[in-house]
């Protein structure tokens, strides 16, 4: 019994805490939200390959945004990647960095389903804050 309750700590003791992102923002497609001194417009999707969640495929696809950053007299146009349920790198998804946040283009939603056309999907892109 001693050993076995040993086991469960050591095995306790190895798990990593994982936190789950802090989504600040839902920007429906063709809105803007406002982060500090920026506004964000999420202005198209471009693509959406992505394997709808009842079907089984081969490649899971990917799904590609335009979004507007405009801060001050700055705009800059930025394409996001998603690939399947997984977001592209931090730095290919990041839309605004200050010197102690950073906000990244998350998920898009909704993931797609055989039965509903892409031109009915009601997107929006979720926004993460790191601090």
């Amino acid at each position: 019994m001693l050993c076995l309750l040993m086991g469960i700590q050591a095995s306790a003791q190895e798990l990593t805490q994982i936190t789950a992102p802090v989504i600040v923002a839902k920007i429906p497609l063709g809105e803007t939200v406002i982060f500090e001194e920026a506004a964000i417009t999420f202005e198209s999707v471009m693509e959406d390959s992505r394997c709808p969640k009842d079907v089984t495929c081969v490649w899971e696809g990917e799904a590609r945004i335009r979004v507007i950053i405009e801060s001050g007299s700055d705009r800059m146009v930025k394409q996001l990647i998603f690939h399947g349920e997984r977001f592209g790198s931090e730095e290919e998804n990041m839309l605004v960095e200050t010197k102690t946040k950073k906000l990244i283009g998350y998920k898009l939603s909704p993931y797609p389903e055989s039965t509903v056309p892409q031109n009915k999907r009601k997107y929006f892109l979720e926004v993460n804050l790191k601090h």
